[in-house]
């Protein structure tokens, strides 16, 4: 049985460095930006296979550039794959 595992969390960087920071953000796999404005605040999602996938993701998140603080919001998972719930 494989494990789902998706987050949610604020990452606030340098207002003026907003668009360089989410495009580093998304070439790391795994993860998308939901929204951002321009003091710097973005909701991003993490998704993975496992804790460990997720907490090495947020690391990396956390060795870019410009950011200054990560808060989780968020933390769900499955211990099926995705999308193969309630078959019959």
């Amino acid at each position: 049985m494989s494990e789902y595992h998706i987050a949610s969390y604020i990452i606030r960087c340098y207002g003026e460095f907003v668009e360089q920071t989410a495009v580093a953000i998304e070439a790391i796999n795994g993860t998308e930006v939901h929204a951002k404005d321009a003091i710097g605040k973005m909701i991003v999602t993490v998704e993975g296979n496992s804790h460990r996938d997720v907490a090495n993701t947020v690391e990396a998140l956390r060795e870019i550039p410009h950011v200054v603080d990560i808060a989780a919001v968020y933390h769900e998972y499955t211990n099926t794959s995705f999308g193969e719930e309630n078959l019959v």
